[in-house]
Formats: structure tokens, sequence, C-alpha cells
């Protein structure tokens, strides 16, 4: 580049020194947009948040755009915040154990399971705040917690003191005679983000083989060890092994076969109490469906016509009313299982 040159003025003198034209900016190429400017991470957290929980694979698509998307996604505040706008989180799909053939995955949104994960030699005992129990009797090591979304297994050793729960003498040790919970054992946990390694226990509620006797035991995550087994008496009580269960707290709920009564085993106080069901419903079916907002649910069939039920209990009373009747409870149960 040339030196500025001075230019002589009228009477001779030099004037300052005249700059070179400034070079024009580079034209933008036909057709391209100008970039628009960047949004705030605050601005795209809420965007992101109002993503629709039952379809993943939205999040997933945003944390691949760029590095900054990605940051706020995968934040664990994000997480919190995602659940809580949310409330409780939706069904993405439900294991299936198929006869002879493990289990399977069958999915009910766009969630997929990874293949790896696929365990075709294990049975599914149950699944609740993240997690998913699986028991596997030709292992050493024969329960799994498992937590999909994050890829995380756990094993779980049966120790000695837990076997009576799980199997009666002379009866092929493969077969599980209890019934098997999973559950977070975070104090005062709401379990919108039960997720990538939180503590929880595994509670098993068995009977006795000649009945009237009810066994339970805990595993804790924290000290890997299993609770000494407890039991209590009632006559012709025995644990239903395939029975739903419900979690309050830090209480387990198991049905019993005649279902004329549920066993309840206080985990923290390591405590089983026997709950009876009124008089009036032992003509009817009574099944233990979950829990809500503190309160036991059930379902009977009576007469062609289909009750609610919710139970109270507590520390010596236990309180059943009916909520919904015949086709009202049938309206509810079909929404119920067309929005999980």
């Amino acid at each position: 580049s040339s030196a500025p040159s001075l230019t002589p003025t009228a009477d001779g003198q030099s004037s300052r020194p005249r700059r070179p034209p400034a070079r024009p900016a580079p034209a933008t190429p036909m057709g391209m947009a100008m970039r628009p400017p960047a949004l705030v991470d605050d601005a795209m957290c809420e965007v992101f948040t109002r993503l629709p929980a039952d379809d993943p694979r939205s999040l997933v698509r945003a944390a691949a755009v760029c590095r900054s998307w990605r940051a706020i996604l995968t934040d664990p505040g994000f997480a919190r915040g995602y659940r809580a706008f949310h409330g409780a989180a939706p069904m993405l799909g439900f294991l299936h154990n198929a006869y002879r053939n493990g289990n399977r995955f069958v999915p009910t949104s766009t969630f997929r399971r990874r293949a790896s994960q696929d365990r075709p030699d294990c049975q599914v005992l149950d699944s609740r705040h993240g997690l998913v129990l699986l028991y596997a009797p030709a292992y050493e090591l024969p329960f799994d917690a498992c937590d999909l979304v994050a890829n995380k297994l756990w094993e779980i050793e049966a120790f000695p003191k837990c076997r009576d729960t799980m199997h009666w003498e002379d009866i092929y040790e493969g077969v599980l005679h209890c019934n098997a919970t999973v559950l977070c054992a975070r104090d005062q946990c709401d379990h919108l983000d039960c997720h990538g390694g939180s503590p929880f226990l595994v509670a098993l509620v068995g009977s006795a083989d000649e009945g009237g006797i009810a066994l339970a035991t805990a595993y804790s995550s924290e000290t890997r060890e299993w609770s000494d087994k407890i039991s209590v008496g009632s006559p012709g009580l025995q644990i239903d092994d395939g029975g739903h269960t419900a979690v309050v707290g830090n209480k387990v709920y198991v049905p019993s076969y005649e279902c004329d009564s549920v066993v309840e085993y206080n985990i923290r106080e390591q405590r089983l109490s026997v709950i009876n069901v009124p008089e009036s419903l032992d003509e009817a079916h009574l099944d233990l469906i979950g829990a809500e907002d503190g309160m036991l649910l059930f379902a009977s069939v009576l007469k062609s016509r289909l009750y609610l039920w919710s139970m109270e209990a507590g520390p010596r009373v236990s309180t059943f009313r009916r909520v919904l009747a015949s086709d009202e409870a049938a309206r509810a149960v079909v929404g119920a299982g067309t929005t999980v």
C-alpha cells in the first residue's frame, strides 16, 4: 500500500494527508439471509421446557443442534424444571414378560430402549421411580435394578438371610414365591427426577409355605445389604407374588391371594401390619391398582358393575370409601388408560 500523500494548497502549504478510501463491505451472496441474533439461554430453556413430554425424540434432536443447546438440555437443573412443569412423567412404554422368552419393551412413544439393554433371560418384577427390577435365577447375582433412560444397571446379591422370603423348601429355587418392589430411597423426594444413581430400596414380601405368616426383608443400595427378616401372622394369609403393589412414602402395600387383606411393610421402622378389607367387600374381588395423594386405590367388579375404592390408612385405623361405580368408573379407567 502507498503512503498517504500531502496535497498542496493555494498558498503553497501542505494540508493534512489524504486517507485512502475505505474498502467496500463484501457483498452478501444472493439468497443468503442475514444470521439472526442468538437467543439467550434463559429464553431457549423456556422454549425447551414446553416441548411435549411424551415425545423425548424432540429433546434429543434439539441437543444435537449445537453445543449451547446441548449444555442447556443436559443440565440437571433443566431436568428438574422440565418435570416440575409437566408434572407426572408420561408413560414411554412398558416391559412385557413373554412366555418362555424373557421380557421385551413395548414402546408407547418415540422412546426406544437400546438393543444392548435387552435381557431375554430376565423376568421383570417391578418398575417405579425410574427403575426396573429384573430377576434372573440362573445368575449368581439374581436381581438387577436398571435405569433404562440413563442406561445404568446395579447388580444385587441375594444373601442367605433373604432366601427364606424368596423361595419355599423342596421347590425349585428358580421359582420366586414373594412379591418384589423397587422404590426411591431419598427422603421427601417428589420422584420427578429419580435417574442416574439415586439411592433405592428393594422390598421382598412373601409368605411361609404353610401359610398364615408374612415375611419381609429390604435391600438398600447405600449399604448394599439386606435387612433382617421380619414376620407377622394372620389366619389364612397368603401373599400374592404376582399382584400389583403400591408405595406411599416408605411404606409398601402388598395384596394377598384371597383379596381380604393387604400387608403393609414399613421399611424405615421395619414393621409388618395386616389391613383387613371391610366385610361389605368380601364378596367382591378387590384388586390393589396403585396409590395417589397418599391414598391406596382399589378396583372391584361385583354383579357386572365396576367399582373404584380408595383407602386412607392411619396409625390404627383404615377407612374405605367408594369413589366411582358402574359407568362412571368405567369411563375413568378407560380415560386413565389412554392418557398414560
